[in-house]
């Protein structure tokens, strides 16, 4: 028989491991507890919005009011509703079965980052703190905020942990707390349409992160952080949500008298110069989304939306999957209306206007791009095979552009297989006829000038651009292809990893780049130097950013070439 001093002695032993439990106390005595792990405190499922169901679906987020007491902050939440994980699978072992050229690897991280969007649920708004183990609230840790990618479509907090930040941060002795934000993606948090413009309610997708970006202001001191010290980062779609929070309300980082961020960096994406929430791309994908569930378009506004609202979440969710694979991952219309978009609220201006006429926020920032981006979305132009199909193509995408305009890309983007992308590859890597000119427009169109353009426009700040070439004639067909940054970044410590994590690492806690990273000087970016570091898979180089000048200069004044 078990004596009562062996159930005495489990009993302690078992309160110990629960007192081992990190906890933070938010609002002066509401205990939420975490998880601790090797060396790390989780705190993951974090609520900062009321849930946006039922008659909240569509509208800005109103932030969390409730208790967090006695709250356990030790799972990931459901990612956001958004485009099929099956789909994503699909499309990547497409995609990587297209070219045979990703290792093992690279090809386990690429389908993590995939499967991290499997649990899906309206009930989505919530953040995850990750802090160096026993860090106590006057801590004052510089935060890293990640707004994760994701085309604006899918994407998950889950799918990019902290551990390969964390770790860096402790080998370099400059320690931070990681933070990730959810929010709504697709047609939940980008609808359009004349109901949601009377409402007040379009770009909700932004006050998501807004709403998130405040919560951790209010909070993040009790577990350590420095609210006074916060860069938000991250690459693709994640990088369009920070360079929108630069510009949003004419550069207005303040709340309740406090500043929300004090650095950034922009992976792969810039200001996209979208046209406003009326134009002709967000609204026939509102209308195809709501003929779709069954809800008459040619009723009044407020009445199709009232019907969408009362439709269940897997019958919306089926709706949103109902597109063809270029309608998510093409440049088209119903793609690029899932985006923020000029509404005269939070986006007051055109993109560009803003940043030409100083309404940013001035902190300092790095922006840069991987040298082939357009590899990975070229497939929704395989069937363009002459120069024909290529300028019916451009039309279809590009409503508002003049027929002069679409047939000046061409000129400047001609097909001569030594000027396409994978760039620098002479004759080779060409799938189809017409590819690797397509492949050349989408790099400069979509991510290579709206980098330039912030370059020019945001001279009263310090900035820094970078171009990635680590794959160069290592990936045939693909290059430097789009997200593989996020490979070395978050799952393999290898190549260039060393350098995005301790330059990374370094502005966080310096707003300085070159601060104890054991890298490269990584000088300014200046008008006239136009310094630029060049990514190499084992090494890094300073250069000039002044490749393709003449083709990515043209789409820095015709905006119409976006839609």
């Amino acid at each position: 028989m078990v004596s009562k001093s062996v159930f005495l002695a489990a009993a302690v032993s078992l309160a110990g491991v629960v007192a081992l439990a990190p906890q933070a106390v938010l609002n002066g005595n509401r205990v939420i507890s975490g998880v601790k792990e090797e060396k790390v405190d989780t705190f993951e499922g974090i609520r900062f919005a009321d849930r946006p169901l039922n008659d909240c679906r569509f509208k800005h987020p109103q932030p969390f009011k409730g208790s967090y007491q006695g709250s356990k902050a030790k799972d990931f939440s459901p990612t956001c509703m958004q485009l099929d994980p099956g789909n994503s699978l699909t499309l990547l072992d497409k995609a990587l079965g297209l070219a045979k050229v990703i290792s093992e690897e690279f090809e386990g991280p690429l389908y993590d980052m995939a499967k991290g969007t499997v649990s899906m649920n309206e009930d989505c708004l919530y953040l995850n703190v990750f802090r160096p183990a026993q860090t106590k609230p006057d801590g004052k840790l510089p935060l890293m905020v990640c707004i994760y990618r994701g085309a604006k479509v899918y994407g998950s907090a889950a799918a990019y942990p902290a551990n390969s930040y964390y770790k860096e941060s402790q080998n370099m002795g400059q320690a931070v707390v990681f933070v990730s934000i959810t929010y709504r993606t697709g047609l939940f948090g980008f609808l359009r349409g004349d109901a949601i413009t009377a409402e007040g309610n379009t770009n909700a997708d932004l006050h998501d992160r807004r709403v998130g970006l405040e919560c951790v202001s209010d909070n993040i001191a009790e577990f350590g952080g420095d609210p006074d010290n916060v860069m938000i980062f991250e690459e693709s779609a994640g990088a369009m949500s920070v360079a929108r929070q630069l510009i949003r309300y004419g550069g207005d980082r303040t709340y309740n008298s406090k500043t929300l961020f004090h650095s950034s960096i922009l992976q792969s994406e810039g200001p996209l110069p979208l046209h406003d929430s009326s134009s002709v791309g967000p609204l026939i994908s509102y209308r195809r989304f709501a003929q779709y569930v069954g809800c008459e378009t040619s009723a009044s506004a407020n009445d199709t939306l009232e019907c969408l609202r009362s439709k269940s979440s897997s019958v919306l969710h089926d709706a949103q999957n109902s597109y063809d694979l270029k309608d998510h991952f093409g440049l088209l219309p119903q793609l690029l209306g899932s985006g923020p978009r000029p509404d005269s609220n939070i986006i007051r201006d055109a993109a560009y206007e803003l940043l030409r006429s100083g309404r940013y926020a001035k902190v300092p920032y790095i922006t840069g791009n991987q040298e082939d981006k357009g590899t990975a979305f070229a497939p929704v132009a395989l069937n363009a095979t002459t120069t024909p199909h290529v300028n019916k193509w451009l039309q279809h995408i590009f409503y508002d552009a003049s027929g002069a305009s679409i047939d000046l890309v061409l000129s400047l983007y001609p097909q001569t297989l030594s000027v396409g992308s994978p760039f620098r590859t002479g004759i080779l890597n060409e799938l189809t006829p017409q590819c690797k000119r397509v492949r050349a427009y989408l790099s400069d169109m979509r991510f290579q000038s709206p980098e330039r353009v912030m370059l020019s426009a945001t001279k009263q700040v310090n900035r820094w651009t970078y171009l990635s070439t680590h794959l160069h004639n290592l990936a045939p067909f693909l290059g430097t292809f789009h997200g593989n940054s996020l490979i070395f970044s978050f799952n393999v410590n290898l190549g260039p990893a060393n350098s995005y994590l301790r330059y990374f690492i370094s502005l966080a806690n310096h707003h300085d780049f070159n601060v104890g990273t054991n890298l490269l000087q990584w000088d300014l970016y200046t008008d006239h130097g136009k310094e630029m570091l060049e990514h190499h898979m084992t090494d890094n180089a300073m250069n000039t950013l002044d490749y393709r000048h003449e083709g990515i200069s043209n789409f820095e004044t015709d905006v119409n070439l976006y839609g």
